[in-house]
């Protein structure tokens, strides 16, 4: 894809929302960080605040299964855990699938590839 493609559809996106009328599933990778945000905020709402992986309030600790599995963050970027509720994306699609708390999206990354 161009730059002139990108900056196409990260406007687009960006109309979309500032007009209220965003639709999820979005596309992460394609998708400007301001836009992520309203998505993983829409999900939020939509999943009336349950992460969508563990089912637990996202204001919240998740699951006793994803808190007592080992997460090596070595291999996640820093700042991993800096946000406690992530934008859960298919890394194959790249569409977006909901708002998953930090851990849980660590724990689907690591133990089940997602």
């Amino acid at each position: 894809m161009n730059v002139v493609t990108k900056v196409v559809n990260i406007l687009l996106n960006i109309i979309t929302v500032c007009g209220g009328d965003m639709e999820l599933p979005i596309n992460y990778k394609q998708t400007h960080w301001s836009v992520r945000k309203q998505a993983r905020e829409l999900y939020v709402e939509q999943q009336k605040g349950l992460c969508c992986f563990c089912n637990k309030p996202l204001v919240g600790s998740p699951s006793e299964m994803v808190v007592s599995a080992k997460i090596n963050t070595k291999i996640f970027p820093k700042s991993m855990f800096d946000y406690p509720v992530h934008l859960h994306h298919c890394h194959k699609t790249d569409m977006t699938i909901g708002a998953v708390h930090a851990r849980c999206n660590a724990y689907m990354w690591q133990y089940l590839n997602q």
